[in-house]
């Protein structure tokens, strides 16, 4: 028997297929809270931030429908999360469509419950405002703060406010560094291809944000855009957030502000491999939009980089644990 069927048979109660409804998000199990486990999958439904196509309160049901696409084991890396910790999907935060004011305050008490629980979130939502509420809840549960952050992206979403509002799908990385939540100097961008103004870069520049554009990521390749960012991220906590619009247009039809560029699943496969051993202690990955790729392409990709994601998280937790830190 090889090792990945070993660990498959391990992680995979008998009787339970790829398909049951017992499976969550990623296939993790769905639980009723965050109580008692190690990682805690969540959907964050919630598109009151977006101020061009909304709908991406409909990506985590997407995102559950196609997450029979991923396997328990890795297929390449024989990386194992569900054998390293206990993973559960803890369902939906809660939203209310009529109010954004109250589900920005409730979705951040949602997760700082699952951060008391001393579980490690993973947010898949809906819009990337999201970000910033995952973090505040970290820091309400006494979570250290400030956060490296590690963040792949179309666009930098760091300027000071759209159209009035200043917590948005666009603005909530500027208020994570204003709050504290997020240290500037070990913050990186990449894949930036798209931005509404260059003030608003230059402002992170100068705060000590690292920004490589799709030119900057070509430029490099797959394992200099590796090197630069565990230069920038260090051996600190971080926090790692994928927008899939950072991907090609060609493999994501399906989110708010598609584009075209550099940026391939195979490239972000390789590149999140080679982050292996930072110690990431929270993620998200946002803006899957079923309504304009109802057939889940976008969602297949969306699934598949997150299981990457959760490879990571579970593999910094174990690491964690061992060492007898959390």
């Amino acid at each position: 028997m090889s090792q990945s069927t070993a660990i498959t048979d391990a992680v995979q109660p008998a009787g339970v297929g790829r398909f049951s409804t017992q499976h969550g998000l990623l296939r993790a199990e769905k639980r009723p809270g965050p109580e008692g486990l190690d990682i805690a999958i969540a959907g964050v439904p919630f598109d009151q931030g977006s101020y061009g196509w909304t709908g991406q309160r409909f990506g985590p049901d997407q995102a559950r429908a196609f997450s029979h696409t991923v396997r328990q084991v890795h297929a390449l890396t024989d990386r194992a999360p569900f054998t390293w910790c206990r993973i559960g999907d803890v369902g939906d935060a809660p939203v209310n469509p009529l109010n954004p004011e109250q589900s920005i305050r409730d979705i951040s008490k949602f997760f700082s419950r699952i951060a008391t629980a001393g579980a490690v979130p993973m947010g898949i939502g809906g819009d990337h405002t999201i970000t910033l509420l995952i973090m505040r809840g970290m820091a309400q549960a006494g979570v250290r703060v400030p956060f490296g952050m590690v963040h792949f992206d179309a666009h930098p979403d760091i300027y000071d406010e759209i159209d009035g509002s200043r917590v948005n799908c666009a603005t909530g990385f500027r208020r994570a560094i204003e709050e504290g939540l997020i240290d500037p100097r070990r913050y990186i961008m990449i894949g930036i291809r798209v931005m509404r103004d260059i003030e608003s870069l230059e402002w992170a520049k100068a705060q000590g944000v690292t920004v490589l554009t799709d030119d900057d990521c070509a430029a490099l390749g797959r394992h200099g855009v590796i090197d630069r960012i565990r230069k920038v991220v260090g051996e600190q906590p971080a926090f790692l957030s994928f927008d899939i619009d950072s991907l090609d247009i060609a493999y994501v039809q399906g989110t708010q502000s598609p584009e075209p560029g550099e940026l391939s699943v195979r490239d972000v496969q390789v590149i999140l491999r080679g982050l292996r051993g930072l110690d990431f202690i929270g993620a998200d990955v946002v803006e899957l939009l079923p309504l304009l790729d109802p057939a889940g392409r976008t969602a297949i990709s969306t699934v598949n980089v997150a299981y990457e994601i959760l490879c990571l998280i579970a593999e910094a937790r174990a690491k964690r644990t061992s060492a007898g830190t959390g």
